[in-house]
């Protein structure tokens, strides 16, 4: 297997981060609003993506091909609602500063040295 390219880690970094983070906000939010209120189901939904997103990162990390699919479907998934968020009165600009990180990520997760990494 090729040596991770430094972009893949950054990816896998901030999947780690970003999961860790909304699992924690998750399990706050939980607690605080009661385990069966309709905050309380959205936190149980967030911290099942939180965890998700972590174990994500440690694919990425590990060179995992489907960890790559996952991530590159929630970026892209990130900028179409970026996208259609703009028919609901968001700006332009507004919308590819939403988008920034999932297109840089697409962009770090896709570069020759990271399709070596993941085998493809």
């Amino acid at each position: 297997m090729a040596q991770r390219p430094l972009g893949v880690t950054l990816v896998a970094i901030i999947a780690w981060i970003s999961g860790f983070l909304q699992s924690l906000a998750s399990i706050i939010i939980i607690i605080t609003t009661g385990f069966i209120t309709w905050p309380a189901i959205l936190g149980w939904i967030s911290l099942v993506i939180g965890l998700v997103t972590l174990f994500v990162g440690i694919g990425l990390w590990r060179g995992n091909p489907t960890a790559r699919i996952i991530a590159t479907i929630v970026f892209i998934a990130n900028i179409v609602v970026e996208v259609l968020g703009m028919f609901n009165g968001e700006t332009l600009w507004s919308a590819l500063t939403g988008s920034i990180l999932s297109i840089i990520g697409l962009i770090l997760l896709y570069t020759r040295r990271a399709r070596e990494y993941f085998g493809s």
